[in-house]
């Protein structure tokens, strides 16, 4: 069987969630798993194995990658979409604050790709380094021990060094390299630098696919409502 080669998202509403538990209310869902990947719930101790498509996640959720591994996650208040590449972990956080959703990836080390669209709550991405916050964007982090490189390829993303509190603001075909040291350096994106998507590199090689369709309903008992997600997908 194939993975998901592109994923496209619909959402049916059939009555508004509130979100204001969000400790109990999911927040994302995994739209995509291939490779050695792993999933560890909020209120568990240690990973399972296999973040399987279509496990809804919540605050405090982790997700981890192998060598081969990649996880595809949608957020379900704004339709934004996270990528986590190979040798990824991360921890996906969530707060309201005034009547808005704020998300957090706090991301240990790897590489991941947030397409993020305009929102009322923050976006943002913490490593151990450096803290990067959008509204609407598309980009792409790495993290190691070395520091971290954020590649813009649409809109405007603020990068803030955590060491020095300097701040920089990133735009459209910029990189910026935040370092251990506390400096952030801003320069033209290097096109040999950018990641390679696995998702454009599957819809590359797709030919003659199926579409499937994978329908999650989601249900909040407290008030009574529900909604669903529609994933369609070819293999």
């Amino acid at each position: 069987m194939k993975y998901i080669s592109k994923v496209s998202i619909i959402i049916i509403l059939l009555a508004l969630v509130s979100m204001t538990a969000v400790a109990q209310e999911p927040i994302g869902v995994i739209a995509k798993a291939s490779g050695t990947t792993f999933h560890k719930k909020f209120n568990a101790d240690d990973y399972s194995p296999n973040a399987i498509m279509g496990t809804q996640l919540k605050n405090h959720d982790w997700i981890k990658t192998s060598d081969d591994g990649f996880v595809a996650i949608f957020f379900l208040d704004d339709k934004s979409q996270l990528k986590v590449k190979g040798n990824s972990e991360m921890e996906i956080l969530a707060s309201v604050e005034r009547g808005k959703i704020s998300k957090t990836i706090s991301l240990d080390y790897g590489t991941v790709k947030a397409t993020v669209n305009k929102q009322k709550g923050e976006f943002r991405i913490a490593t151990p380094t450096s803290v990067a916050s959008v509204k609407g964007t598309e980009w792409w982090v790495e993290s190691d021990e070395n520091g971290d490189v954020f590649i813009v390829m649409e809109g405007v993303v603020e990068v803030e060094n955590l060491i020095s509190g300097t701040v920089q603001n990133v735009g459209e075909d910029e990189t910026a390299t935040s370092n251990p040291d506390g400096s952030v350096d801003v320069e033209e994106t290097d096109d040999d630098a950018i990641p390679e998507d696995p998702d454009e590199d599957a819809d590359e090689e797709e030919t003659g696919s199926t579409i499937h369709e994978l329908r999650i309903r989601m249900v909040n008992e407290e008030t009574n409502s529900e909604k669903f997600i529609i994933i369609e997908y070819a293999e």
